[in-house]
C-alpha cells in the first residue's frame, strides 16, 4: 500500500481541568517518542470508538482516573518524519486525587496561562493556541 493510501492515525487529546481551573499536563515516559517532554494526555482511537469513548479509555489507562468530557474540538494535522496523525482536543474535567500515573513519568496542574514555561511535546503546540484562543475553558470558572 502506498503511503498516501494508509489510513491516518486518530488520537485523541485531554485538556482537563481541575476544579480552580487549572489545566492536566503530564511528563512522557523517558522511553517513550519525545519522552522527557511534557504533553495533554491521551492516545490512540481504536478502530469502532468514539473519540469521547477513547479519551476516557486511554485516560484510565494512562492516569486511572475518571473524566467528565465536556466537548470536543475539530481535529488538526500534525506531521513529523514519518508520524503523520490527527490530534482531537477534548476538554473536560478531572480530579487531581484521583490520579495514580501508569504510563507517565509526572503530573502537575498549571494555569494555562504557565503552558509556555514547559517544553512540550511538538503536536500538543497546535492544543496550546486552541487554548489561547479563548475558546476553552474550565468548566469551573
Amino acid at each position: 500500500m502506498a503511503t498516501g493510501d494508509r489510513e491516518m492515525t486518530r488520537v485523541v487529546m485531554g485538556l482537563l481541568f481541575e476544579r480552580t481551573g487549572k489545566i492536566l499536563i503530564a511528563k512522557r515516559n523517558q522511553k517513550q517518542r519525545y519522552g522527557g517532554l511534557w504533553e495533554f494526555p491521551g492516545g490512540k482511537v481504536e478502530q469502532g470508538e468514539s473519540f469521547k469513548e477513547a479519551l476516557v479509555r486511554e485516560i484510565f489507562e494512562e492516569l486511572d482516573a475518571p473524566i467528565d468530557v465536556d466537548r470536543i474540538y475539530p481535529g488538526y494535522i500534525f506531521e513529523y518524519q514519518r508520524l503523520r496523525a490527527e490530534f482531537i482536543p477534548i476538554s473536560g474535567t478531572i480530579s487531581p486525587r484521583d490520579i495514580t500515573l501508569q504510563e507517565h513519568d509526572e503530573f502537575k496542574f498549571i494555569k494555562p496561562t504557565d503552558i509556555p514555561g514547559y517544553d512540550l511535546s511538538p503536536y500538543d503546540y497546535e492544543a496550546v493556541n486552541l487554548l489561547k484562543s479563548g475558546d476553552i475553558s474550565s468548566l469551573y470558572v
